[in-house]
């Protein structure tokens, strides 16, 4: 019988492999549908089911429709005998199968580990539908059956494994048990009889002390007594001298000892933060855990299982490339040394050959494991296992008289096994020609297959090959702004150089951006401070995305789903969160080596968790900045948002800890500066805060534009804001940088109570735009800010009068696509002006004026929804349900392609329709939509919404952030600030 066509893959991923699938990639409810089908095996699922799983809001008749329409899609795809049946609908096996139908086939045969090998990682991970609650209830439980199948299978498969006196295979199981739930006592102790049986009762004992840590840790209570007990039995038997001095779990006392970096887990799948962490079960844990428990075990590993028969088996198809030893009468090969790694690994992409770890990684573990000095087999023997792989490739590069030769080997991680290569030689200046040779023939020994050449992969340019070199050299070094300058001068060079373009993008960290346009001049921002200017960093970041996108095809199957992370899909306009969100897990799915990606997913998850309603957002974005740190504990950017989620999570012990560890490694840069202010805000008045707060005016405007942004978040520090943005209004010279300065300024006075400034520093904005010969946002700005920020009403009803002049002009004549997206945007916020201020008629008129310009489409249909929402909300119409929901749903894409009060005036269409649980959930989501505009404005109705519903914790919670924002407002406000100061006493004393 022939093979099926297609396979459907579930396990750790949703993917269609084979012919067509790779259509499928965007249709998410398509694959979906194929999932649960899949899923019920040879019963099918009857169609009623189908559409009860993916679409429970619909009538009968309009879920028929979808389905049929569902249905039809893929029979057209993939031909029309893809489905068994009409009702239930059964998959074809001949036509298509899948790995969780073979899983659980296999484990009913007893083919125990047939099947344990078919399970990638949990059930659709990195996989979700919107609007689907159904269907992500459905995943949940069959996420946890197959877990469960799973675990249950590894159990007996190291039973049958001990009974039969295989102890290496019992280890090999029980270690897969305890990776699957690192916190079980029953698996821990499995896993430590069975070391002890193998006669490993070090690794035994090692393996009790790393589970005591995590659970005290994760869970705050002691460990399970058996694994205690067991652990002092072996203990008894065992001299302690023997034992690899394990990590201290706080407990115990010691004299200090400086701080070690942990070691890097190993590369594998496990490393993807869940892409989905609400509905992980047991992962929804604090993520960071699995990163720890991974990195522990390993570096048991590296101490008790280096040259045991039993070791676990490394990735064949894995190799790690290390620094290659110079030997030179000058310095003119040194740059080889490390450059060799970056040259060699994006050829080595898996694609009919060997798969290079990351080179960044590779470096970094090499570097902790020689420590400074010359690496020996046995080095490179440990990097490989550390990093999972069993091939390492070292060399050397020899130069004598102008000529250069490359000496190389290929050493096996598992057994040591050494196989040399043959040497090539040639002129200093044909460095790219002579690693093509010695790759050539690496790849004829390893895969007979060739590869792109590193000229192709690179440039023809040996000089902007050494830029590119010495910016990948600096940014390990944490020099950000040598990194710019070297792959600028590369591209300088060379301007298809796709991976410069590539790395320099990287470099500048920016993700989350902005786009606010003055008439036709737009800018694109980060609204995540990185470590250089943002104005400058953003604009190369613009170029570098564009070239790298134009070259991509010079880019390995390991760089391109990170690029498309930065690039979007609507490029040169800004990506939603969500979007963003899952392109990282791809990338990460497809490098999770890469410290970068996991960087960026943690960045992601910490500005836009919240917003995206992801529960526990904030520990997920830990666990995605210590695993970078694994990868690579040079890193410096993850240590700088450690102190931030320390900050927001307002932990000051987290805090200093973060902050300590930050200073240790960068005391001089802008971060440092913004992170030395930080910690002496937290500490209140006192000398050191006295200091931070004079040495504002000599700050880097990066560390001023942290200032701003954790100032505002966390409402510490509220004067140094002030004065920061004083400084950076004076700083600009530019009429555009004036007006962005202006701008955020403005925000600020805003949440500070200030309308009277607020509105003098629009009307400078909007000067300095028209100094530019472009249109102002001015009117717009001074509505929203009235509206939706106690901005200045007489300055909005003047900026509401003219807006409208305006749009009755412009409405008047055909409009290009451009000018019917700014309109739309205008009138939008027009309808919502009348709405706000009674007159429902005119605001009526407006959303009708929406509906015939914005209907059918998709990235406008915000802003036709708002005011039909609120409109309907208001008078309490059947549609309300509808509209709210729908404007609920849009809202979850994060920032930053929506109006950015768009929650606010969601919030306000649930309290109006009666519905306060849904209006304080979408309050607490927004004031994290776009950071930190209208940030009063939803801490007080938080407030006062959770107050109502008896939250009063959190009321008090929101309330005194707001009054720490408002701790100096304009004459007007002080009496609402007053209201809200007396009504936190009295939540106080009520409690």
């Amino acid at each position: 019988m022939p093979a099926p066509m297609y396979r459907l893959e579930t396990f750790g991923k949703l993917a269609l492999i084979g012919g067509t699938g790779g259509s499928l990639s965007h249709q998410r409810r398509r694959l979906a549908l194929l999932a649960l089908v899949s899923a019920a095996g040879e019963r099918g699922l009857s169609r009623d089911q189908l559409m009860g799983y993916l679409w429970p809001e619909s009538t009968a008749a309009n879920g028929r429709h979808s389905l049929e329409q569902q249905i039809h899609g893929l029979r057209r795809t993939f031909g029309e005998s893809l489905f068994i049946g009409v009702n239930p609908v059964r998959l074809n096996p001949d036509v298509i199968s899948s790995d969780v139908g073979d899983f659980d086939r296999a484990i009913a045969r007893g083919e125990l580990a047939d099947g344990v090998a078919l399970y990638g990682g949990p059930f659709l991970q990195g996989f979700y539908l919107d609007d689907a609650p159904e269907f992500e209830r459905w995943a949940d439980s069959e996420r946890r059956r197959l877990a469960t199948r799973y675990a249950e299978a590894l159990d007996r498969l190291a039973e049958n494994a001990a009974q039969s006196g295989n102890h290496a295979d019992a280890v090999r199981w029980r270690r897969r048990l305890v990776e699957a739930d690192h916190l079980s006592s029953r698996f821990a102790l499995g896993l430590m009889r069975a070391l002890a049986a193998a006669g490993d009762r070090t690794a035994a004992l090692q393996h009790a002390r790393i589970y005591e840590a995590l659970v005290r840790e994760e869970l705050e209570s002691d460990p399970d007594p058996s694994v205690t007990k067991y652990a002092a039995e072996l203990r008894s038997g065992l001299d302690e001298t023997v034992l690899v001095p394990a990590a201290r779990t706080g407990n115990e006392t010691a004299s200090p000892a400086p701080p070690t970096e942990p070691s890097p887990p190993p590369v594998s799948a496990e490393l993807e933060i869940p892409a989905r962490v609400e509905a992980e079960g047991k992962e929804r844990r604090n993520l960071w855990i699995a990163g720890v428990a991974l990195v522990a075990i390993v570096v048991v590993g590296a101490v008790s299982w280096f040259n045991r028969k039993d070791a676990p088996a490394l990735d064949s198809n894995k190799i790690v490339v290390i620094p290659f030893r110079t030997t030179s009468a000058d310095s003119s090969v040194h740059y080889l040394r490390e450059g060799v790694v970056d040259l060699i690994s994006p050829m080595l992409t898996g694609e009919g050959g060997p798969s290079a770890v990351d080179a960044r990684t590779a470096i970094s573990t090499w570097n902790r494991v020689t420590r400074g000095r010359e690496g020996t087999a046995d080095d490179a023997r440990a990097v490989a296992r550390a990093l999972g792989a069993e091939r390492v490739l070292t060399g050397s590069f020899v130069e004598a008289g102008g000529r250069l030769t490359v000496n190389g080997s290929v050493i096996s991680g598992s057994t040591g096994e050494i196989r040399r290569l043959t040497s090539v030689t040639g002129t200093v200046d044909s460095v790219n020609k002579l690693l093509d040779a010695f790759v050539a023939q690496l790849l004829a020994r390893e895969s007979r297959l060739s590869e792109p050449s590193i000229s192709t992969l690179t440039s023809h340019s040996l000089p902007a090959v050494r830029a590119y070199l010495d910016g990948r050299a600096a940014y390990r070094r944490a020099d950000e702004d040598r990194a710019n300058e070297s792959f600028t001068r590369a591209l300088e060079i060379d301007s298809t150089f796709a991976l410069a373009a590539f790395e320099l993008a990287l470099s500048t960290g920016k993700i989350l951006r902005n786009e606010i346009c003055r008439g036709e001049i737009c800018r694109v921002f980060s609204i995540v401070p990185g470590f250089a200017p943002s104005d400058q960093s953003d604009d190369v970041f613009d170029r570098a995305v564009g070239l790298a996108w134009d070259y991509r095809s010079k880019l390995g199957k390991r760089d391109l789903p990170l690029l498309e992370a930065l690039h979007g899909s609507e490029y040169p306009r800004v990506s939603s969160a969500r979007e963003i969100l899952s392109n990282l897990r791809r990338a990460i799915s497809a490098a999770p080596d890469r410290p970068e990606a996991q960087y960026l997913l943690g960045v992601l998850l910490l500005y836009q968790g919240p917003a995206l309603g992801l529960p526990d957002s904030r520990a997920s974005a830990v666990s995605a900045f210590q695993i970078a740190l694994a990868l690579d504990s040079s890193y410096l950017a993850p240590r700088a948002r450690l102190v931030d989620a320390a900050a927001f999570a307002r932990d000051t012990a987290a805090l200093r800890n973060a902050a300590g560890t930050y200073l240790t490694r960068d005391s001089t840069g802008a971060t440092a500066q913004y992170v030395r202010w930080l910690l002496a805000a937290f500490e209140g008045e006192n000398a050191s805060r006295q200091a931070s707060r004079e040495s504002l005016r000599r700050m880097h405007p990066t560390a001023l534009e942290q200032i701003y942004l954790t100032g505002q978040m966390t409402g510490i520090g509220g004067d140094d804001l002030d004065e920061a943005v004083k400084i950076t209004v004076a700083a600009a010279t530019d009429p555009q940088d004036k007006a962005f300065a202006y701008r955020r300024a403005e925000v600020l006075a805003l949440n500070r109570g200030q309308p009277a400034r607020a509105a003098s520093l629009l009307r400078n904005m909007d000067a300095a735009v028209r100094a530019t010969g472009s249109a102002s946002n001015f009117l717009t700005f001074a509505m929203a800010g009235a509206m939706f920020s106690d901005g200045d009403r007489a300055l909005a009803d003047s900026a509401a009068r003219d807006l409208a002049m305006t749009l009755s002009r412009d409405t008047l004549r055909p409009l290009t696509r451009n000018e019917i997206r700014r309109t739309s945007v205008a009138m939008s916020l027009q309808s919502l002006w009348y709405l706000d201020n009674g007159d429902t008629a005119r605001a009526a008129a407006a959303a009708r004026w929406l509906r015939r310009h914005v209907e059918g489409q998709p990235r406008n249909r915000v802003l036709l929804a708002l005011p039909e929402m609120l409109i309907a909300s208001r008078s309490r119409k059947p549609e309300g349900t509808a509209l709210r929901a729908l404007v609920d749903s849009i809202a979850l894409a994060g920032c930053c392609q929506l109006p950015d009060f768009v929650n606010l005036a969601l919030a306000r269409a649930f309290e109006e329709s009666g519905d306060d649980a849904g209006a304080l959930r979408v309050t607490r989501r927004g004031s994290w939509y776009f950071p930190p505009r209208f940030m009063t404005s939803y801490l007080r109705q938080e407030g006062r919404v959770a107050a109502r519903i008896g939250d009063q914790s959190g009321a008090i919670r929101a309330y005194e952030h707001y009054l720490a924002l408002r701790s100096n407002p304009e004459p007007r406000l002080r009496a609402q600030r007053d209201s809200v100061q007396a009504e936190v006493n009295r939540l106080k004393r009520s409690r």
